[in-house]
């Protein structure tokens, strides 16, 4: 009896779950079963398609108008020289000598070499507020560290999960970090707790100092109407009781004598 060839038939996911594939892969922190969070990052996406298709569309006017930045561009994206490129598609036509001879060429050189002094200028007092920063965040963390007993792990730990890691070779981001992520948008929602928790703390020491200042005062308060119940003090003998009346026999001795107690 001869075999039966079978043939295994591959089945192809449906194009539901190659999406739900591919955007679980680009959003890995995302519950794709969520689906106001679903809805909410599908949004954001298109927001920053919009945002692309628009500048796209400016890019391409600019190209329209000026044909020769197109082929710059392109130019640059093969490789290529871009001084070469202009060279060869202006010709002798570019000659920086002639264009320093222009004001309005020169007055814009200027303003843009200016410019860029600035910027170069803004950059490095940047970077130095960011050193400097730094070296406070660290002293803090050493704070953190002493008081809570923490190991050089811990602190490690600490670090790569604020600012991220970098690879010392390559200097490739291999942890994005809190900081890092979130200046993608990405904030998770321990990171969302942890704000609440620390903005919290603040309200709650505000309320348990004026629970404590509430606490002294009406203590103070009830010290002071305690000594009102206390027994009125002997002002003459007698334990400060008036004397009972002597008898009473009717004759005038007896009333003088009840007279002046």
């Amino acid at each position: 009896m001869a075999e039966i060839e079978t043939t295994k038939v591959e089945v192809q996911p449906s194009a539901r779950d190659r999406y739900r594939s591919r955007y679980s892969a680009a959003h890995p922190d995302l519950n794709l079963d969520d689906e106001e969070a679903f809805y909410g990052q599908a949004n954001q996406n298109l927001d920053e398609l919009e945002g692309f298709r628009e500048s796209n569309r400016q890019l391409g006017e600019a190209f329209d108008r000026t044909p020769l930045l197109a082929g710059l561009v392109l130019a640059a994206k093969e490789g290529e020289d871009p001084f070469s490129y202009l060279a060869e598609n202006i010709g002798p036509d570019m000659d920086i000598r002639e264009l320093a001879n222009n004001p309005e060429f020169s007055k814009r050189m200027g303003d843009a070499l200016a410019k860029f002094q600035e910027n170069l200028a803004a950059g490095a007092k940047f970077q130095k507020e960011v050193g400097e920063n730094y070296l406070k965040s660290m002293d803090a963390l050493n704070e953190v560290v002493a008081e809570k007993g923490l190991s050089d792990d811990d602190r490690v730990a600490l670090i790569k999960k604020l600012f991220g890691a970098v690879d010392p070779e390559t200097k490739e981001v291999i942890e994005e970090g809190i900081i890092g992520n979130a200046s993608k948008g990405i904030v998770p929602k321990e990171v969302w707790e942890a704000v609440l928790k620390a903005q919290n703390y603040d309200n709650d020491i505000a309320a348990a100092t004026d629970k404590a200042r509430a606490t002294a005062l009406n203590e103070k308060v009830q010290n002071g109407l305690k000594k009102f119940d206390q027994p009125v003090p002997n002002l003459g003998g007698n334990s400060g009781r008036r004397p009972a009346p002597k008898k009473d026999d009717g004759s005038l001795k007896s009333f003088g004598e009840n007279l002046v107690m």
